[in-house]
C-alpha cells in the first residue's frame, strides 16, 4: 500500500512537473502575442516619427530650388530651412530621450511615461509651430499681393489661401487625431 501512494506521488509530481511546464511555454506565447499586439501602434508611432523628420529634411532642399525657381529671397528659403532643422533637431532629441527604438523593452510605468511624454512633445511642436507658420503665410501673402495687378488676381490669391489653409488645418487635425488614437491604443494596451 505504501508502495502505491508513492507511485501515485511520483505520478501527480510529474504530471504537476508537465503542467508547470506546458503553462511555462503558454506564458511566453501569451507575452509573445501581447508584445506583438502592442507593436503595432509603436511602430506606427516610430514610422510617424521617421517620417516627420525625412519631411524636415526634405524640406531644406525643395525650399531652395523653389525660391530660386521663382525668384523669392533666398532669406524666405533660409528661414524656412532653419524652421525645418529646428524641427528636425527637436524630432531626433525626443526620439533619442525616449527611446522610441527600444519602446516596448521597458516596464509597463517606463513604457507609458515614455508614451504620455511622446504626446505631450508632439502636441507641443504643433502649437510651437504656429508662430513660424504665420509669419510665413503673412510673408507669402504679402509678396503675392504685391505682385497682383488687378482685382481679380487679388480675389483668386484670397480664395487660394483659404482654401489651401483650411485643407491644411484639416490635414493637420486628422494626423493629429490619428497620431493620438494611436498614442491612446498603445497606452491603453499596457493600463490593461
Amino acid at each position: 500500500m505504501g508502495i502505491n501512494i508513492e507511485k501515485e506521488l511520483q505520478t501527480l509530481k510529474s504530471e504537476y512537473d508537465l503542467f508547470k511546464e506546458e503553462l511555462g511555454k503558454q506564458k511566453t506565447v501569451n507575452e509573445k502575442f501581447f508584445k506583438s499586439l502592442r507593436k503595432r501602434p509603436a511602430m506606427a508611432i516610430s514610422k510617424e516619427i521617421r517620417d516627420r523628420m525625412w519631411g524636415d529634411i526634405l524640406t531644406v532642399p525643395m525650399i531652395i530650388v523653389i525660391c530660386i525657381h521663382i525668384n523669392w529671397p533666398i532669406l524666405f528659403a533660409l528661414l524656412v530651412s532653419l524652421w525645418a532643422l529646428a524641427d528636425l533637431g527637436a524630432s531626433l532629441w525626443v526620439s533619442r530621450k525616449l527611446g522610441m527604438e527600444n519602446l516596448l523593452n521597458g516596464d509597463v510605468r517606463t513604457v507609458t511615461e515614455k508614451i504620455a511624454g511622446y504626446r505631450k512633445f508632439y502636441a507641443g511642436t504643433l502649437i510651437a509651430s504656429i508662430v513660424p507658420l504665420t509669419a510665413m503665410l503673412t510673408y507669402i501673402f504679402m509678396r503675392l499681393y504685391a505682385q497682383a495687378n488687378d482685382a481679380a488676381t487679388v480675389r483668386l490669391i484670397t480664395v487660394a489661401g483659404i482654401v489651401s489653409i483650411a485643407v491644411g488645418i484639416v490635414i493637420t487635425l486628422l494626423q493629429y487625431k490619428k497620431h493620438m488614437r494611436r498614442c491612446n491604443e498603445l497606452l491603453d494596451e499596457f493600463r490593461e
